[in-house]
Parts: C-alpha cells; structure tokens; sequence
C-alpha cells in the first residue's frame, strides 16, 4: 500500500511540474507533501473535534495521540475555536441573488435528469448568470458542451439513503458544495457568498463530477484559479524558509529527523537535506511510463 501511494504521488508532482528540472520536481513535490500532511492534520482535528463533543477529555485524547493532554490541547483547542467561529459566519452568511438564480437553474437540470442534484448540475446552473457564467464563458464552457459531458460521462445508479433508495446522476453533492462554497466565503471575510465562490470550489475538488467535466472539456483548474484571483481574496500566506529547525517540534515530515542541519521549511511541513537528495534522485529514476501531463 505504500509503494502505491508513493507511486500516486510522483504521479502528482509530474501533473504538476512544468518541467524536467530537478529543483523544479522537488518544489512541487513538497508542495504535494505539504497538501498531503494537510490533509491528514485535517482528519484528525476532525475527529479530536468529535471526541471533544462527546465530552472525552484532553487528558484521554493525548493518550491516543501520544502526548501529553497539555500538548493536545494546546495544538487543538485553538484551531477547533476557529474552526466553530468559521462555522458560525458561515450559517450566518447572506447568499448573492444571483447565485440563488444559478441554483435555481441547476436544481431544474436535476429534475430533467430525475436525479439528485450533483456538482455537474451545478456546473450547469452556474452558466445561468454572475461572475462564474463569464469566466466559464471565457474558458470555452457552454451549456451545450456541460450537458453533452453529462450524458456521455454519467450513468444513473440507484444508492441507499437513510433507508431508502433515491436515483443519482453523477455525484449527487449539490447540497455539500454548496456549504464549501459558504464556508469558503466566510475563511475569506467576505460579506456574501456568490458564484465565483461555487465555482472554486466546483473546479479544485479533483473528486467531483464537475470537475470531471472540466477536464473533460480541456479546462485547466488552474487557468480557473487564476481567473477567479480578482473575485476572491487571497487567504494570508506564511513565506517559505530555509533555515535552522528550532524548538524540539521541527522535524523533518519525511524521516522524522531533526538535528541533520537546516531544514526547507513550507506551509505545516519541513523536508531534510538527505529527504531532497534522495527525493531528486526517485525522481530521476522514475519511470516516464508514470507520467500523464
């Protein structure tokens, strides 16, 4: 299992590389690995959350975690506030008129599928007005081609829900976009929620049908991105570092190491001298079989 999952992350690092160049490799790849230990951070406050909502007590989470209650609480309690005060102006936040048009217009293709809205049907109601219809409009995406995907892309499929079976075309997670889309608007300080807010997060879930039709139709998520830059603002960055690891928790996200000299430093994650040596070298080695960008 890991060789696999070693083997999909180069994978991912040549996706995103635009060249060959070795340190052009290692500077996506720790961005991959920066992403993945994210992630991981990700599941685990969600279900530190959880335990907190039970009213398991620091003292038993650390012991699961392996540190102290005090440690637990000090890397969690934080960052789970926050996460309640994002919620909050999320439930809180107003949607645009035009995005409630759009969504409007998406449950409409569900219902001519007789389906379950999915991200797809999303993807269509967004061609109906607002900022998201012109930037689709820019990238080549029309109703036509979105509705031509879906059909050729999606077969219908019966699933359980509480119970009972409901009919689903394509993904089926309307409704949960829609939320990211909320909560998107809120981590941004941002009055309001609006299409260009879907649509971000429509186009970089690689998971969703939406996404699939973009890729379909030859549409770069990051071409996007790019687009939807003067619509969003920007979330505040740390800047990448290189130097001296200082303090007992700076280590290396790879070996675990940390007294092997300075470490590069991103976003949550630190890689070794010896991990980017050896790094550029799987690289090197890997074969170009693997590699579909």
């Amino acid at each position: 299992m890991g060789e696999v999952n070693v083997r999909a992350l180069v994978e991912a690092v040549h996706e995103r590389a635009s060249s060959d160049d070795p340190l052009v490799l290692l500077e996506n790849a720790i961005a991959v690995a920066t992403e993945t230990s994210g992630a991981a951070d990700d599941l685990i406050e969600h279900y530190v959350g959880a335990a907190r909502a039970a009213n398991v007590s620091w003292t038993l989470i650390g012991q699961r975690l392996g540190v102290s209650k005090q440690a637990a609480r000090q890397k969690f309690a934080h960052r789970l506030e926050v996460s309640d005060v994002i919620g909050a102006a999320a439930d809180a936040m107003v949607m645009a008129p035009r995005l409630s048009a759009c969504l409007q217009a998406a449950q409409t293709a569900a219902d001519a599928d007789d389906s379950v809205p999915g991200t797809q049907h999303l993807l269509l109601g967004l061609l109906h007005v607002g900022a998201a219809a012109n930037i689709l409009d820019r990238l080549g995406v029309t109703r036509d081609k979105v509705r031509e995907a879906n059909t050729r892309l999606f077969e219908p499929a019966m699933i359980a829900d509480d119970g009972q079976e409901r009919r689903v075309v394509g993904d089926g997670e309307a409704e949960q976009a829609v939320t990211g889309a909320r909560r998107l608007a809120a981590r941004r300080g941002q009055s309001q929620f609006r299409t260009e807010h879907l649509l971000f997060c429509l186009a970089l879930d690689p998971g969703s049908s939406a996404r699939r039709v973009l890729n379909d139709l030859g549409v770069d998520p990051e071409h996007v991105k790019k687009e939807l830059e003067e619509w969003i603002a920007p979330v505040q960055r740390r800047h990448r570092r290189i130097g001296k690891a200082k303090g007992i928790d700076r280590a290396c996200s790879f070996c675990g190491c940390k007294d092997l000299g300075p470490l590069i430093a991103g976003p949550g994650a630190w890689i070794c001298g010896t991990c980017a040596q050896t790094a550029i070298e799987i690289l090197r080695a890997e074969p170009r079989g693997l590699r579909t960008g």
